[in-house]
């Protein structure tokens, strides 16, 4: 049963930094291409844009390029580079008539706020686009992209994924990296986002490849949209000791309401059961919320899109967490990780 909304949900809701720490724009897949997703991923909510983020109360999303090819490859024609700047672009005009600030910095975002505008941070879902060139992150970087997911529905030079698209479709064969884990080059790359004050977002990154990351990292990481592996044992969560591996660093995971498969989260209770795992097991302090907004197959029960965030901020309540720790879950705690990141750049 979905909690109501009552006043005091709404207030602070409305009063809270919301920040959704991984979205994508609508149309992101080209047409005709995305007819046939939308037709694969039939349990998938209705695209909306950016002008939702207003009545949603949501202050600030990040919105993600996907750099691999199950994206890139069908804007034909168009290097994997060239995909993902078309995709930015797309981004920025999406945002840009639906009267959102685009940002560049954590100033950005609470100056936008201040001004009563919804913000997007740039980010890209699946580093496969730079190739074996580093300084692509440097370009990136002066681009405005803030966050970058490693790698993504299949492995890369940088690393290895977690769950393979093959294996949201079904048990299908997959070729993998003989050695999991992150490589050199990846290892290299994670450097120069901590130098350049680019977050480093784990979301899909096998055990070896998360581990890895935070051995070498200097800044924190955030693994954007997720669960407790300890509830499900689905390949896109995580276990207890990865939960503790990223809070060791001061970074944070995103609750995900993804369901599809049988696998995911039923429903917002399920949700804050998730939330209430991961609390007790590294703390509020390292919570957040990443939706998965136009890119997510499918969604649990009583959620259809960014607008029903306040659900959640009901359910967090009615779950036992406190005015101060729903605050923190629904964006403060995003909030503080790209700050520390933006400043350690």
């Amino acid at each position: 049963m979905t909690p109501a909304i009552d006043v005091e949900a709404e207030r602070l809701h409305r009063q809270s930094f919301v920040l959704d720490l991984h979205t994508h724009g609508p149309g992101f897949v080209p047409q005709p291409f995305r007819t046939v997703w939308r037709g694969v991923t039939f349990r998938a909510p209705a695209e909306v844009g950016f002008d939702a983020l207003r009545k949603a109360g949501v202050d600030a999303v990040v919105a993600k390029a996907v750099g691999d090819p199950i994206v890139t490859r069908w804007y034909v024609g168009r290097s994997p580079w060239e995909a993902v700047e078309a995709q930015l672009v797309l981004i920025e005009r999406q945002a840009g008539e639906a009267g959102v600030h685009v940002a560049r910095s954590v100033e950005g975002l609470v100056q936008a706020r201040a001004q009563g505008v919804p913000a997007v941070v740039l980010g890209v879902e699946g580093a496969d686009a730079i190739g074996g060139d580093v300084d692509r992150i440097d370009a990136w970087h002066e681009r405005g992209v803030r966050v970058i997911v490693l790698v993504h529905l299949r492995d890369n030079g940088l690393g290895t994924t977690c769950l393979p698209w093959q294996q949201y479709a079904g048990p299908l064969p997959v070729r993998r990296h003989a050695s999991p884990g992150l490589s050199r080059l990846g290892a290299r790359v994670v450097r120069r986002m901590n130098q350049l004050g680019v977050v480093v977002d784990v979301a899909h990154a096998d055990r070896a490849t998360l581990l890895g990351v935070v051995d070498v990292t200097t800044a924190p990481v955030v693994s954007s949209h997720t669960g407790a592996r300890a509830l499900q044992d689905f390949d896109r969560y995580l276990a207890d000791d990865e939960l503790r591996a990223i809070a060791s660093t001061g970074g944070v995971v995103g609750l995900w309401p993804y369901r599809t498969r049988r696998f995911g989260v039923r429903s917002i209770s399920d949700l804050v059961a998730h939330a209430r795992h991961i609390a007790d097991t590294v703390g509020t302090e390292h919570l957040a919320i990443g939706t998965d907004m136009n890119g997510v197959p499918g969604v649990m029960a009583g959620f259809g899109d960014e607008t029903d965030l306040p659900k959640v901020t009901a359910a967090l309540l009615d779950g036992g967490f406190d005015d101060r720790e729903v605050t923190g879950i629904l964006g403060a705690n995003a909030l503080r990780v790209l700050a520390r990141v933006e400043a350690s750049g």
